[in-house]
């Protein structure tokens, strides 16, 4: 007992005489001595030059151009995989949409208000998978970009550069790559992350590092991240893309330093000593096959995780239903919209018959698939196909969705009776599907999500969320890709059309305050199923998994909270209070990193 008494007492004055944790004092020797050695005992050959990755790491390991090459190798990923990459989606999204139309050809066909129970049931889940299963291009050049820079070894330099900032909030150099694995670097995965912090020996940095893991751009957020960019900032892309890519880093470190100075400051911390490796040339084979594992990783988690939360939050967003009574309402007002069609059309039309009976539901599919057709048409020619093909098929309906317009002999003719049968069909298509948009809320607010959804809807109305983004995020506890899968099968993807298109379109009814409030709620939202169990496993404890599954909600609803309500009350567009808000964490986050932590270990 003496001896270690003694032992403590000498660890803390040194630690007040030279303000540097003893272990580091002790490495540093042992370093110093090995230097020593070296120099007496090996001989060096009269023409040794210094190596090529000695002479680079003179420029990217500086410490002034360092972080300036650090933060333009950030920019530059993100500009190829966010930027350019989104381009590629819009070569990529004819394909899923014509897929989702081949499909919805083979199901069971649309009623006027009521649809098929199989056809709801595929369509909702399929919705919701090809609304992340877009984004593949983006995650294939990004995964690509993050296996260069691991094959050309910067991956090392980027701890090194940053060890010196991340001391500063509590965390360590090697807490680098379970960032970068976690999502640092856009697009990366907490649960890898998490199991990355093994080789830190800091356990203040450690836990600290495993806890604000969640809080990075994982895989799973930038599917709703780029979905609201591109709808309501892309007159603003760069900065929204910057703000995104960089505010979760910001909120982290600040987590990072008030747990440090709070529930971890009793853990006992450890200097950083890492290797660098040479630079090597990165291979195109090497390249080409993490990124397909990867992609491959991403996909199994799509079949298996979105594909099966999909199906349960389609049986919660659909079950029980609406009650007898609704029913009869809905189907009452449909059959008026049909009776006024019919009168408005008039008996004496030679198109009456065609809209009596089935004959309107054989109406609504074609007018639905010619419509598909026309969206899947890449060019003049095929465009001309699609026209002659659906004549072909049945001339009196060409007509009636083809505002009467049809060709006779080759010359372009207009049949008017089908023109004015045709403007009264438009209108009823227009009336029929604000009904079933009607309908498709009714069913989800008597749902059983749609009641959870209702319930915190009063709490939520601050940060923004409705009942429906409610259920989105409910959704995403399993798995974060489900918030834009939910969103979705919520709202459908028509025939054809983007999510994007539909929120675009005023679907959710939002304004750029209430996109930005979402953003940053996502950026700190709840780890999800699998992570919590990683954060289990790594801390070995139950309760800091209960804490890393509620702080972020608490903390989400909080900055959602002071954006959208108080962004509303300052009169502040979504790019004034993204500016703000950026600039108010920056500073909050640079006064805390200013406040000495109990047993750090930072340079004088």
């Amino acid at each position: 007992m003496d001896i270690m008494r003694l032992v403590d007492n000498e660890r803390e004055r040194l630690l007040e005489e030279t303000q540097t944790e003893p272990a580091k004092l002790v490495t540093i020797a042992y370093y110093r001595k090995a230097v020593e050695v070296f120099d007496k005992c090996a001989v060096r050959e009269s023409r040794w030059k210094e190596s090529l990755s000695v002479k680079i790491d003179r420029v990217v390991l500086n410490r002034f151009l360092g972080p300036l090459v650090l933060a333009g190798v950030l920019y530059l990923l993100y500009y190829l995989s966010i930027g350019k990459g989104y381009q590629l989606t819009n070569y990529t999204w004819p394909l899923l949409a014509t897929f989702r139309n081949f499909v919805a050809q083979l199901l069971p066909g649309e009623g006027i208000l009521f649809d098929p129970t199989l056809r709801t049931i595929i369509l909702s889940v399929l919705d919701g998978l090809l609304a992340v299963i877009n984004y593949v291009p983006i995650f294939a050049m990004l995964f690509s970009i993050v296996a260069i820079l691991e094959d050309i070894g910067y991956v090392p330099r980027m701890a090194f550069i940053m060890d010196r900032v991340l001391r500063q909030f509590g965390l360590h150099g090697q807490s680098v790559f379970p960032m970068v694995l976690g999502g640092v670097i856009v697009g990366g995965c907490a649960v890898p992350g998490i199991m990355a912090t093994r080789g830190i020996k800091d356990q203040r940095a450690r836990h600290a590092t495993i806890l604000i893991i969640p809080l990075l751009n994982c895989l799973a957020k930038t599917p709703l991240h780029i979905l609201l960019i591109e709808v309501f900032y892309s007159a603003h892309k760069r900065f929204a893309i910057t703000f995104i890519s960089t505010i979760s880093l910001v909120i982290a470190l600040t987590v990072s330093k008030v747990l440090s100075l709070t529930v971890l400051k009793t853990k006992e911390v450890a200097p950083f000593v890492m290797e660098m490796p040479p630079y090597r040339i990165p291979t195109v084979s090497g390249v080409v096959q993490r990124c397909w594992e990867r992609l491959w990783l991403f996909f199994r988690k799509i079949v298996s995780v979105v594909l099966l939360v999909m199906i349960i939050v389609f049986a919660l967003t659909n079950l029980p239903g609406l009650n007898a009574a609704k029913r009869d309402a809905y189907s009452r007002e449909s059959a008026q919209m049909v009776e006024n069609l019919l009168a408005s059309v008039g008996e004496d039309s030679p198109y009456a018959h065609i809209l009596a009976g089935e004959g309107l539901v054989e109406l609504i599919n074609f007018s639905n698939k010619f419509d598909s057709a026309k969206k899947a048409a890449r060019s003049e020619a095929g465009l001309e196909r699609v026209h002659r093909n659906f004549e072909a098929k049945n001339s009196e309906f060409y007509k009636l969705v083809n505002r009467g317009r049809f060709k006779s002999k080759g010359a372009m003719e207009i049949d008017k009776e089908a023109a004015r049968v045709s403007k009264a069909y438009r209108s009823f298509e227009r009336e029929r599907k604000i009904l079933r948009s009607q309908l498709r809320d009714d069913v989800i607010v008597h749902s059983a999500l749609g009641m959870v959804g209702k319930v915190v809807e009063p709490v939520t109305k601050y940060a923004g969320f409705d009942w429906r983004v409610n259920i989105a995020l409910i959704s995403s506890f399993a798995a974060k890709e489900s918030s834009v899968a939910t969103l979705g099968g919520i709202f459908g993807l028509g025939t054809g059309d983007r999510l994007e298109e539909s929120v675009g379109k005023g679907a959710l009814g939002w304004t750029d305050l209430h996109a930005l409030a979402l953003m940053v709620f996502m950026v700190v939202f709840p780890p999800c199923i699998p992570t919590l169990l990683a954060v289990k496993m790594e801390t070995g404890s139950t309760l800091w998994m209960l804490v890393s599954a509620l702080y972020p909600v608490l903390l989400g609803l909080l900055l959602a909270t002071t954006i959208f309500t108080g962004g509303n009350a300052l009169g502040l567009t979504g790019v004034q209070a993204m500016g703000g808000f950026y600039a108010i964490f920056v500073i909050l986050m640079f006064v805390l990193a200013m406040i000495r932590g109990p047993g750090s270990y930072l340079d004088d």
